[in-house]
């Protein structure tokens, strides 16, 4: 294949000519008199002769100038060699590193093999490591457990690795030494009077059919015994207790003869606050007054207009008509970074004439019972991850695969759409495919059910090919644009794939999530539906997706239940419902709002949103005296509580002096966070204002133990590098995304052969053929001459 390396020059030609044709018919001797005449008849045909001689002769030397040259591919066998990264961190110490050695005795005699230490004992940058390794066109085997505790993601590395055609293989690794990793979850900031549960937490490392090593964990709280066990193995104990005023410690103890001692020890602390005070603007008696006087300091008014709202943390309207309601003054204090929470009822809402008011404009919500515009026209992308890490089993207790419960999940929701909602497929791996383009159910319903079980999966994942090819899909429809994405979440873009999320929000789209299987990035799942502006969901409550919707026919026929939209709010997480209305409230929510929870056929019940610095909440039903008695009984009454505690934020920015320092790790920093009239002064830090009244510092943590911040004490524990050890199954799914594999070892042989294989490189060369239009032009150049000189020698003979 012939090209121009410089095919911009070539623009120069149409120029060139132009010039030469304004040159050539200018005279600049003019005659007079029949011979002239003659002349100039013959004169423009041989003007015109040489004029297509000479703009030939221009644009074939032009056409050398831009270089042509002719590409030839050729296979290279390339020089095969291999640089292996050896992990030295901590946690990798409970493997035998010795096999990176063997495998360079046993490679050397066969290429050239070098061997480089990475990472740091008690800090993993194992991606940043691997980066300044890649040269490019090259061959790197990873002896790691792929445990990254600081730098870059290894997702995001591994798509630099394959954009370079850096190869990156690893090197599987059973662990020979036993090791037990101790760690204490609960409440960071609490309030008085809450019943705290806490979860101690140890986890294994051992070899492979060795026995789980047995221990003993004594938890102490303040210094009293609150948990006393034996036993063996990956295990958890739960305890709970209500707390006093100030900060406790917490102390757990592992006594086990395991291999590293530092993380047998882990501190913990926990700041209790004063109940936050609330306010509550009811003009009639409350069952909202029984289930918040033990956990606030609560005061009561009829209207709004007879306090003061200084110092309080959120105010409750409770059925409250919009002529009640002072907006400005609850205006003023959102502004304060304070929180509100509207109960509805028969008297507020689309019954309070909210309609049109500056207190509508305050809510998550617009006031009435019309559709939401976006629902009268639904369109859905499903985004289907056939990569080949979905072929693995869906769960130990299931023989179906993570590939058969997304086929399963996909036919569900086709099935209960409506048949004028528009559907479209796009399955991807490393790139989108797609597999039904995007039309009404009622045309394509039948298309859909029968290619999604013909699905292929193979490859490696990049999620944020996939939503690309989701985009372009959406982008030029009217109506609502959903994309459902069905993975695993193990992807080698992690970074690209938020960006991507984040994009397609920004073009008006949601990106609601479904985890697929027990070995799913949850975590990074859960990020990418909420950078989309969507909602995460496991894949027993995928249905949910269809309240979302706005599928009519697939609505349950209780309408009146209440339902869960999204498990992953600070409201809903982790909280049962089980509850049924007598009547709501009709409002539809605002399009940068969450609905958390929804009747069965979608009518908003909670829905919250962030107005300036402050936070406001929607509660479309009554407070429990009618309509809502289930809400508030003693089974579901922590919606609402949490509801409450979500309103109320930060309990300590109403102080004039307050501390709050977070627990930190060995080597990393403690931030400190200051609320103050002044900038606050330690020897130790230095302190920034990074906000109204808000100062913040930080200060490395060199021991482990207890730390004082003013009357604020914090943790450090031990490295973060020892929170976590053994292999990270993901690493063996992201090295693929490079074209790399995972070794064991003993496989000597087959690691050579990847690396002569990968070493292969398709070589694209350049042979020059600009001598093919100068020689074409010296020809034409040579003509011009001889025709020129006939001429003269006809004139001569004239004459």
């Amino acid at each position: 294949m012939a090209v121009f390396s410089h095919p911009k020059l070539m623009l120069l030609i149409p120029v060139a000519v132009a010039i030469m044709f304004l040159a050539i018919r200018k005279d600049f001797v003019k005659l007079k008199g029949d011979r002239w005449a003659f002349y100039q008849k013959v004169k423009v045909r041989r003007r015109l002769v040489i004029f297509a001689l000479r703009s030939a002769v221009v644009a074939l030397l032009i056409a050398a100038l831009a270089q042509p040259v002719a590409l030839r591919q050729e296979l290279s066998s390339g020089d095969p060699s291999l640089t292996i990264l050896v992990d030295r961190s901590r946690s990798f110490d409970l493997f035998d590193r010795t096999e990176a050695d063997k495998q360079k005795e046993e490679l050397g005699d066969n290429m050239p093999v070098s061997i480089r230490q990475i990472a740091a004992p008690d800090k993993s940058a194992i991606g940043d490591e691997l980066l300044a390794a890649m040269l490019g066109n090259d061959n790197l085997l990873l002896v790691s457990d792929g445990r990254v505790t600081s730098g870059r993601s290894l997702g995001d590395v591994m798509v630099v690795a394959s954009s370079i055609n850096s190869t990156i293989n690893s090197l599987y690794l059973e662990p020979v030494k036993t090791d037990l990793a101790l760690k204490v979850e609960g409440p960071r900031i609490t309030t008085v009077g809450i019943d705290n549960e806490f979860l101690v937490r140890i986890d294994e490392t051992k070899p492979q059919n060795s026995m789980p090593l047995g221990y003993n964990v004594v938890v102490t709280l303040d210094g009293e015994k609150v948990v006393d066990e034996t036993s063996s193995g990956t295990n958890a104990f739960r305890f709970s207790r209500k707390l006093d005023e100030g900060y406790h410690r917490i102390v757990a103890q592992l006594n086990a003869a395991d291999f590293i001692q530092d993380n047998n020890i882990f501190y913990k602390t926990v700041k209790v606050e004063k109940k936050p005070k609330v306010l509550l603007i009811s003009k009639k008696n409350s069952p909202l007054e029984g289930l918040f006087s033990p956990l606030y300091d609560l005061s009561i008014a009829q209207s709004l207009n007879e306090v003061g709202l200084s110092g309080y943390s959120a105010v409750v309207l409770n059925d409250m008509p919009a002529n009640e309601v002072d907006a400005d003054k609850l205006s003023s204090f959102i502004d304060d970074g304070n929180g509100i929470v509207v109960v509805g009822g028969r008297s507020s809402y689309d019954k309070g004439s909210y309609k049109g008011t500056f207190l509508e404009n305050l809510l998550p919500v617009n006031v009435g019972s019309g559709e939401e515009a976006s629902k009268k026209f639904v369109n859905v992308v499903l985004l289907i991850d056939i990569s080949g890490s979905t072929g693995e089993g869906f769960s130990t207790t299931s023989s179906a695969t993570v590939e058969e419960v997304e086929k399963a999940l996909a036919l569900g929701l086709v099935s209960d759409l409506r048949p004028e909602d528009r559907v479209g497929i796009v399955a991807f791996n490393v790139e989108p495919r797609t597999v039904a383009e995007l039309e009404r159910l009622s045309a394509n319903r039948n298309e859909l059910l029968s290619k999604v079980p013909r699905l292929v999966y193979t490859g490696s994942t990049l999620i944020s090919e996939g939503l690309r090819g989701a985009r372009q899909m959406l982008r030029d429809v009217d109506g609502s644009k959903n994309i459902v994405l069905l993975s695993d979440g193990k992807s080698g873009s992690m970074g690209e794939d938020l960006i991507a999320a984040r994009y397609a929000s920004e073009l008006g789209m949601k990106v609601y999530a479904v985890g697929v299987g027990e070995g799913t990035n949850s975590e990074h799942m859960q990020a990418i539906a909420k950078a989309g502006s969507g909602v995460y969901f496991e894949p027993t409550e995928a249905q949910q997706l269809r309240i979302i919707f706005g599928s009519a026919e697939a609505a349950p026929t209780d309408k009146m239940k209440l339902e869960k939209l999204n498990n992953n709010h600070f409201i809903t997480r982790n909280v049962k419902l089980n509850a049924r209305l007598a009547g709501f409230n009709q409002v539809v929510p605002k399009p940068n709002a969450d609905v958390l929870v929804a009747t069965a056929e979608n009518r908003p019940v909670i829905t919250v949103w962030r107005f300036g610095l402050g936070r406001i909440v929607s509660l479309a039903t009554d407070d429990g005296s009618g309509w809502a008695a289930e809400l508030l009984n003693r089974e579901n009454s922590a919606l609402v509580t949490r509801t409450m505690n979500w309103a109320i934020g930060d309990l300590g920015r109403n102080k004039r002096f307050d501390v709050t320092a977070r627990d930190a790790f060995l080597g990393d920093e403690f931030e400190v966070d200051v609320t103050a009239d002044s900038m606050p002064s330690d020897a130790r830090m230095p302190f920034s204002k990074t906000g109204e009244r808000l100062y913040s510092a930080q200060l490395e943590a060199d021991k482990t133990g207890w730390y004082s911040f003013f009357d604020a004490t914090a943790a450090a524990n031990y490295p973060l590098e020892l929170l976590s050890t053994g292999y990270d199954p993901d690493l063996a799914v992201l090295v693929q995304v490079t074209g790399g594999e995972t070794f064991r070892p003993g496989q000597s042989d087959e690691i050579l052969q990847k690396v002569r294989d990968d070493s292969k490189r398709l070589v694209t060369r350049q042979k020059s053929l600009a001598w093919i239009p100068l020689i074409i032009a010296l020809v034409v150049f040579l003509l011009d001459i001889a025709i020129r000189k006939l001429w003269e020698g006809a004139e001569n003979k004239v004459a």
